[in-house]
C-alpha cells in the first residue's frame, strides 16, 4: 500500500507556519478559558522549558495549552493536537535558534533549548501514539512515516462517521487519487459540507477536484470546477486557457459555466452544496 502525492500538497495538514510576536493573553485555539499567563503561573514547568523572548509567541502559546490540556486529560484527541502544536513550535523556532541576537546571547540558547525540548517531547508522543486507532492518529503516522499498519487501521474506517472530517476525507482522496479519480472526485466533493459554519474552506479541494476531472478527460466539468476555484480567495494561479481551447467554447457558454460555477460555489460557502 503507497500513498502518493498527486495533488502537490502536503499530507498533514497543520497550522499556518509562521513567524508570529503577539501574544493574544487568551485560549489562543478554544481549549478552555485557561490564559497562557496564568497557566504559566500556576504550572511554570510547563512553560520554563520553551523561549521566552518574543519569536514564536503564537506557536509557544499553542505547546503551552495544549501542555496543559494533555497534563489535565492524557486523550489521544489531546495527544494528536499537541503533536500538531509542537511541530509548528519546530518549525518556528528551528528558523529563530539561528539567528545571532545582536545583545542578548543568552536569548539563542533559550530558542536552542526550546527547540531540543520540543523535539524530544514530539519524539515521546510519537512512539506513544504508533498504535493508536484515533483516526487522525493513524493519518498522522500513515502521511507521515509511512506506517503501513497505521494506514491499514486509518482505510479500515472508510464509510464510517470516523473519517467524517475534512482533513481525512482529503487523506482518504489523496489515496484513492491515483486508483479511481471518479471515487476521488465523489471524496472531495462530500468534504465541503464537513467544514463548520465559521471554517474556512481551501481552494485546494476544488482545485483537486478540477485535476482529477483532466484525468478522466471531462474537459468540460474540469472547466467548470477550475472556475469554482478560482472563486476562492486561495486559489492557486494555475493557468487552464488549454481547457477552452480544448473544448472551444463559445463566449455565450463561458458565461453559462461561469454562473454555474457562482451557484456550486455560493453552495459550498453555504455548506448546502450536494452530490
Amino acid at each position: 500500500m503507497s500513498l502518493v502525492k498527486p495533488f502537490g500538497y502536503s499530507f498533514f495538514l497543520a497550522l499556518p507556519l509562521v513567524l508570529s510576536g503577539c501574544d493574544s493573553g487568551f485560549d489562543l485555539f478554544g481549549f478552555g478559558s485557561r490564559s497562557v499567563k496564568s497557566i504559566c503561573k500556576n504550572n511554570p514547568e510547563l512553560c520554563e522549558d520553551l523561549n521566552r523572548d518574543g519569536w514564536c509567541k503564537k506557536e509557544r502559546n499553542g505547546v503551552i495549552i495544549s501542555r496543559f490540556n494533555e497534563m489535565n486529560e492524557a486523550s489521544e484527541i489531546n495527544q494528536y493536537q499537541l503533536i500538531k502544536n509542537y511541530r509548528d513550535y519546530n518549525f518556528c523556532i528551528e528558523l529563530a535558534a539561528s539567528i545571532e541576537p545582536k545583545y542578548d546571547k543568552s536569548r539563542k540558547t533559550q530558542r536552542v533549548i526550546g527547540l531540543l525540548t520540543s523535539l524530544e517531547e514530539l519524539e515521546r508522543l510519537e512512539a506513544e501514539t504508533k498504535e493508536s486507532n484515533y483516526p487522525f492518529l493513524s493519518m498522522y503516522h500513515w502521511t507521515q512515516f509511512r506506517d503501513q499498519a497505521a494506514g491499514q487501521r486509518f482505510l479500515a474506517l472508510e464509510g464510517t462517521d470516523q473519517l467524517n472530517h475534512p482533513d481525512l476525507q482529503w487523506t482518504l482522496a489523496i489515496y484513492y487519487s491515483g486508483k479511481d479519480a471518479k471515487k476521488t472526485i465523489n471524496i472531495l466533493q462530500n468534504s465541503f459540507k464537513l467544514f463548520g459554519e465559521e471554517e474556512t474552506i481551501p481552494a485546494k479541494y476544488a482545485e483537486a477536484i478540477t485535476s482529477q476531472y483532466m484525468t478522466l478527460k471531462d474537459y468540460r466539468h474540469a472547466y467548470l470546477w477550475a472556475q469554482v476555484a478560482a472563486l476562492f480567495e486561495d486559489h492557486s494561479k494555475q493557468d487552464y486557457s488549454g481547457l477552452n481551447h480544448k473544448l472551444k467554447l463559445s463566449e455565450e457558454q463561458q458565461k453559462v459555466l461561469k454562473e454555474e460555477a457562482g451557484i456550486i460555489f455560493k453552495q459550498i460557502e453555504k455548506r448546502q452544496y450536494r452530490l
